[in-house]
């Protein structure tokens, strides 16, 4: 979550600079044009922002997922082994 904490203040950093360069260039007609494109730029990043933020959730959902499978398939491995194990020891000739 951090990064997408450091992502929400860069956004902020960039429409903080666009507003500095709008006031510095009196922004005339072809110049409110521009500006308009990377404000629609800037809509269009927050857009993917958040559909990753949504994807790296659930990828991060299935990696826990994963790892709570991974483990109860190895404990039941492992009581496998150990009923394998102690057939196969009752079954050796003293």
């Amino acid at each position: 979550m951090a990064d997408i904490h450091k992502l929400d203040e860069a956004f902020l950093r960039f429409e903080a600079a666009l507003r500095r360069v709008e006031t510095a260039a009196g922004l005339k007609a072809d110049g409110r044009k521009r500006f308009e494109e990377l404000e629609s730029e800037a809509e269009s990043l927050r857009r993917d922002r958040t559909r990753l933020t949504h994807e790296l959730d659930l990828v991060r959902n299935k990696a826990t997922e994963l790892v709570d499978t991974s483990k109860t398939a190895a404990g039941k491995i492992d009581a496998a082994m150990s009923r394998i194990r102690a057939v196969l020891h009752s079954n050796t000739p003293e």
